[in-house]
């Protein structure tokens, strides 16, 4: 797939019936530009996900403690969409790299010259700006407007050569974590590395068709922590790359199953998550999955309307900004001036 320079030469690819460079299908296109904006707008409800816990890990990290007393009712909202529908995002973002990678079917240099400009290149960037204003903007703010800083204590004079490096790349304290600096990012640097890694991915593909899908997926079921990158990440980029290498069509199968169909199987799985088991359990794995059925579901009633489609269509070209530019907008600046409006009464002004 990649020619002459990875593990199958030029006239092997040729010769090879199953993994052939074909043209994406409009309607498979459609899907996936319906979707991108939506999924972007997720990732922001599973980052103004304000709950009790992350107050507190947020006050062990320095941010100022807050009174917030959650009632029942908004606990299972937010259950729902932050830690039920949502998760389906991220999973479907890598599915949808891995399946264009591979239909595209580029050769490896070519591979890696789109993904160091789409990719590399990107995260650098916002890191780097998002660097300045943690280091040194910051301490300008904490001159001018401290109040607008959630964690004055933390500045660059006190960081050791191991938070520089955990807060650019996520390494160094909990393996494969979150770059500090644009937590959000740690997405662009797992499919880059897995990009990078893609020519070894597809050679066991090949030899091990069943056994290195079974393989990928007991890691991710079992979450068996991978140093270097998330199991969620292995998992849905590996899916993605059958999808496309295969041929396999997957929206046909999916749409085959009915929407009420889809949405009784989430809800199946989210409840069994959060009541049957408890949260943490294997069955969060199984919710994930299902809740990306549910919306590659979804997908093909959003195409199915013109207007809909075209409003949706329009936005997809915002949906990395918006990924970008949600985390310190919402960490820093919205969540600090809405702290007054943390009451049990008016929580949903705060989520929504």
């Amino acid at each position: 797939m990649y020619g002459d320079t990875t593990f199958m030469s030029q006239e092997e690819h040729q010769n090879s019936s199953e993994l052939q460079k074909s043209i994406i299908p409009e309607e498979t296109s459609k899907r996936i530009t319906a979707l991108r904006f939506f999924l972007a707008i997720l990732v922001v409800f599973i980052h103004n996900n304000y709950t009790l816990k992350n107050i507190a890990d947020a006050v062990e990290k320095g941010a100022p403690d807050i009174l917030f007393s959650p009632n029942t009712l908004s606990k299972w909202i937010q259950l729902f969409i932050s830690q039920g529908i949502a998760r389906c995002a991220v999973p479907l973002f890598f599915m949808f790299a891995a399946y264009l990678q591979a239909i595209k079917a580029d050769s490896y240099k070519v591979l890696l010259k789109k993904k160091f400009k789409a990719l590399f290149f990107p995260y650098f960037l916002w890191i780097g700006l998002y660097g300045f204003y943690y280091s040194v903007a910051k301490i300008i703010i904490l001159k001018i407007a401290p109040s607008f800083i959630a964690n004055p204590d933390s500045t660059m004079f006190s960081w050791t050569i191991t938070d520089w490096i955990h807060k650019i790349v996520g390494y160094g304290k909990d393996g494969g974590g979150l770059p500090e600096f644009a937590a959000q990012f740690w997405f662009v640097r797992d499919l880059f590395i897995l990009v990078i890694i893609s020519p070894i991915i597809k050679f066991l593909m090949e030899k091990f068709k069943i056994g290195f899908c079974i393989l990928v997926s007991i890691t991710y079921i079992a979450n068996i922590e991978i140093y270097f990158i998330h199991n969620e990440a292995l998992f849905f980029y590996v899916s993605g790359l059958y999808w496309g290498y295969y041929n396999f069509d997957l929206l046909k199968k999916i749409d085959e199953i009915k929407l009420s169909e889809a949405m009784v199987l989430f809800l199946l799985c989210f409840f069994g998550e959060y009541i049957v088991f408890g949260e943490g359990s294997i069955m969060m794995h199984f919710m994930h999955i299902s809740a990306c059925i549910l919306m590659l579901k979804i997908s093909l009633n959003i195409i199915l309307n013109l207007k809909l489609y075209n409003v949706a269509a329009y936005f997809s070209g915002f949906s990395f900004f918006l990924y970008a530019i949600h985390m310190p907008l919402l960490n820093e600046y919205l969540k600090k001036r809405m702290d007054s409006l943390l009451s049990y009464e008016k929580w949903i002004f705060l989520y929504f």
